[in-house]
C-alpha cells in the first residue's frame, strides 16, 4: 500500500464551493506559514487598559468589600471566594465613585479557577449575567449597564453547588469602562531622549501610554465628541424619494455616518492628532507632558501662543500626514474634500502661502473625496475614496506634484492604509490594491470571496489595516455581516505571497518600532504586546485543509495510517473529514495525537485534514503522509 503525502501549498485559498478549495488550505485561524509549514502566530500579553476607568477596584481598598457568608482573602493579585457546605457566597463593592451619571458602562470580571460544575454571578444595577463554567479555567463576565447608576454596587456571588460540596472561586480581574469608547486610530513614537509613547484616539477622548505602561487622558479641552459607531440611515429621508422598488431590500447607500477615527502622526517627538469628527489639529508638547504628564493635554494648533503664528491653520480637516520633508499636509483642508494643504517646511504654524515660505495648497483634480494619506519611500500617498495620488517634493515655486497614479482604486475606511518602506497597501469596497512605487493596481487575493462576502460594509469604518514587517505581513481588521466590532482579519504574506485569516477582536494597531513588539488594542481597550509568546487567551488556534482526492476522486480510498512531521511530536491535533461525494454528509475522525506511525480507520472518495495547536508553543507542522489503498465502502 504506498504513502500519499499531502502536499499543501501555504497560505489559504477560498473561492466558490469547497472543490474549488481542493489541494489547498481552506480555513485558519491564527496561523501562518514559514516555506510551506504551518506554524502559529505569535501570542500577546497585556500591556495596559486605556478605557478602564476603575481597574481592580478591590485592589483600592480591599476592606470595603462587604463579606456575606463567604471566606475570602484579597492579595495583591485576587479575590478568592468559596462556599462552605453548598450555601451561596458573594461580595459587594460599591463603584458610585467611578460611575458617572448618564453613561453607559461595560463591566468585565475575569475569573479562573472555579470548580467544575460551580455557577457564579455577577450583578450591577439589577443587571445580571451568570456563567455555568463546566471544567476549571478562565471565564470573563460582561454586564452593559444603561444610563445613569449612581450609588451602585458591584456584586459578586458564588451560587451554591450540588451535593453540599466546597467550590472556590478566584476573580483576577474587575475592570468598569465606558461603552463605545474603542480606539479608532493609534500611534507610537519616541521623545528625543528615547522614551517611548503610544497614543490611541476614541470618539470622545484621546489617551497615550508610556513606557511604563501608564495611560494619561490628554484629550484637549474645547474637544468636541464624535460618533462612537457607524450608523445607516435607511429610515425616513435616508434615500431620495421613490428610490428603489417597494418589498425589495435596500443595497448599501451613502447615507452611512462613518464612526469617527483619529490621524495621528509625530512632529518631531510631538505629537499631532486630528479628528475627524471635528477636523481641528492638535498638539501634545511631550516636554511639557514628560515633566507633569497628569497634568498636560493637546492643545489646538491654532490656540498656541509660544510661537508667532498666522491665523490660516486649515479647521473641518479630514486627515493629516507628516511628510519625509517635514511638511505637515492637511487634508480635506477647510472642509474642502478635495483640498490638500501643507505648512511652511519645518514650521507647523505657517499656513499662509507667501514668497518667503514653502506653504500652500491644492485642490486635487478627482471626483473622490479624500480618504487618508501615508507616507512611502521619497513620496506621499494620498487614496481617496475613488482614485490614488502621490504629491513629489520639488522645491519652490510648486513645492510639490501631484500626480494620480492609479483610477478605480478607493480606500473604503480612514485607517484601512499601511505603508511599508516603498509599498503601500489598502483595502477597497470590493478589492485589495497595493502602490508599488510607480503605480496602484489591484492586489490579487486568494481569499477575496470570503472576506468581502463576510464584511459588515456598514460598519467597515471600524476596520483598520497594521503592516507586521518582522513577519512581512499587512493584517486588516474588520466586522463581520452582522457584527458590530472587528472581530475578523485577513493578512497578506508580500513575502511569499499568500493570505491568511482567521479571528481576533482588535480595533486599532501599530507596527513594532520603538516598541519591541507590535502594540494591538483590543476592543474592550486592552493594549496588547503581540508576536510575544505564544499564549492565545483561549483562542482556537487551528488550519484546515480543502479536500484532498486520490485519483480525481475516481477511487474509493482506504486510509490506514498516518504518519505525521512535526518539529515537537505532541503539541498539535489532527482530524480527517471524509466524503464519498462532494454534497455528501461529511465524516468526522479523531482527533488523533500524532505518533509515528497513527493508526487510523477512514473511506472515502475526499478527505479533508484539521491540525489544532494544542500547546503554547511555536509548534512546527511538515509532510502528513497517508497510507492509502483503493477500497470498497466498508
Amino acid at each position: 500500500m504506498p504513502l500519499v503525502k499531502l502536499d499543501i501549498p501555504a497560505g489559504v485559498y477560498s473561492h466558490g464551493v469547497d472543490l474549488d478549495s481542493k489541494g489547498r488550505w481552506l480555513d485558519s485561524s491564527l496561523v501562518r506559514w514559514t516555506n510551506n509549514a504551518p506554524q502559529p502566530v505569535g501570542g500577546w500579553v497585556q500591556a495596559a487598559n486605556i478605557e478602564t476607568i476603575a481597574d481592580d477596584p478591590h485592589l483600592e481598598d480591599s476592606a470595603s468589600w462587604t463579606q456575606v457568608n463567604t471566606n475570602y482573602n484579597a492579595d495583591i493579585d485576587t479575590i478568592e471566594m468559596e462556599n462552605v457546605a453548598g450555601t451561596a457566597s458573594s461580595i459587594t463593592q460599591s463603584l458610585s465613585s467611578v460611575l458617572a451619571v448618564s453613561t453607559a458602562y461595560v463591566v468585565d470580571v475575569n475569573v479562573t479557577e472555579l470548580s467544575t460544575g460551580a455557577s457564579a454571578t455577577v450583578t450591577l444595577g439589577g443587571v445580571a449575567a451568570s456563567s455555568n463554567v463546566e471544567s476549571t479555567g478562565r471565564s470573563s463576565f460582561e454586564i452593559t449597564t444603561g444610563g445613569s447608576l449612581p450609588n451602585t454596587n458591584l456584586v459578586i456571588g458564588l451560587d451554591s453547588a450540588t451535593g453540599g460540596e466546597t467550590d472556590t472561586i478566584t476573580f483576577t480581574e474587575i475592570d468598569v469602562r465606558q461603552k463605545g469608547r474603542q480606539s479608532r486610530g493609534m500611534h507610537s513614537w519616541a521623545s528625543n531622549n528615547g522614551a517611548p509613547y503610544l497614543a490611541a484616539g476614541s470618539y470622545n477622548r484621546l489617551a497615550v501610554v508610556d513606557g511604563n505602561d501608564v495611560v494619561y487622558d490628554v484629550t484637549p479641552a474645547a474637544f468636541s465628541a464624535g460618533i462612537a459607531e457607524a450608523s445607516e440611515n435607511l429610515g425616513y429621508g435616508g434615500k431620495n424619494y421613490g428610490s428603489g422598488a417597494y418589498g425589495v431590500p435596500r443595497e448599501r447607500n451613502y447615507s452611512i455616518a462613518a464612526a469617527t477615527n483619529w490621524s495621528l502622526d509625530n512632529w518631531g517627538e510631538d505629537l499631532i492628532a486630528l479628528s475627524d469628527a471635528e477636523g481641528n489639529l492638535y498638539e501634545l508638547d511631550v516636554s511639557a507632558f514628560a515633566a507633569d504628564p497628569a497634568n498636560t493635554v493637546a492643545t489646538l494648533v491654532s490656540a498656541n501662543s509660544l510661537v508667532s503664528q498666522s491665523t490660516e491653520v486649515p479647521i473641518s480637516n479630514t486627515a493629516i500626514v507628516v511628510t519625509a520633508e517635514r511638511f505637515v499636509f492637511c487634508l480635506g483642508a477647510g472642509g474642502d474634500t478635495r483640498k490638500v494643504q501643507w505648512c511652511d517646511r519645518e514650521n507647523l504654524y505657517e499656513w499662509q502661502p507667501a514668497t518667503t515660505n514653502e506653504a500652500g495648497d491644492i485642490e486635487l483634480q478627482t471626483s473622490g473625496q479624500i480618504v487618508a494619506g501615508a507616507r512611502v519611500r521619497g513620496r506621499t500617498l494620498i487614496c481617496t475614496d475613488i482614485d490614488a495620488w502621490v504629491a513629489t517634493y520639488q522645491g519652490p515655486p510648486t513645492v510639490f506634484g501631484f500626480q494620480k497614479i492609479g483610477n478605480s482604486c478607493g480606500l473604503v475606511g480612514r485607517n484601512m492604509l499601511a505603508s511599508v518602506g516603498p509599498t503601500a497597501f489598502w483595502m477597497g469596497e470590493r478589492n485589495f490594491f497595493v502602490y508599488d512605487g510607480s503605480t496602484a493596481r489591484v492586489l490579487p487575493c486568494e481569499v477575496h470571496d470570503k472576506v468581502f462576502t463576510e464584511m459588515n460594509l456598514n460598519r467597515v469604518s471600524h476596520g483598520f489595516a497594521v503592516a507586521n514587517q518582522k513577519y512581512n505581513e499587512v493584517w486588516w481588521f474588520y466586522p463581520g455581516v452582522g457584527e458590530d466590532e472587528n472581530t475578523r482579519y485577513v493578512a497578506y504574506d508580500y513575502n511569499e505571497n499568500h493570505w491568511l485569516i482567521g479571528e481576533l477582536d482588535r480595533c486599532s494597531g501599530v507596527d513594532s518600532g520603538v516598541f519591541v513588539d507590535p502594540m494591538w488594542i483590543a476592543i474592550d481597550g486592552s493594549v496588547y504586546r503581540h508576536e510575544s509568546g505564544y499564549g492565545h487567551e483561549g483562542s482556537s488556534v487551528f488550519v484546515e485543509s480543502g479536500p484532498v482526492n486520490i485519483a480525481d476522486g475516481d477511487n474509493v480510498m482506504r486510509i490506514t495510517e498516518m504518519i505525521p512531521e512535526e518539529d515537537t511530536q505532541g503539541e498539535v491535533s489532527m482530524k480527517f473529514k471524509t466524503r464519498f461525494y462532494p454534497n455528501g454528509s461529511e465524516t468526522e475522525h479523531g482527533p488523533f495525537d500524532p505518533a509515528n506511525p497513527t493508526n487510523v480507520r477512514m473511506t472515502g472518495r475526499q478527505v479533508r485534514v484539521r491540525i489544532d495547536g494544542d500547546a503554547e508553543a511555536n509548534w512546527r507542522v511538515g509532510d502528513v503522509r497517508l497510507r492509502v489503498s483503493s477500497g470498497g465502502r466498508r
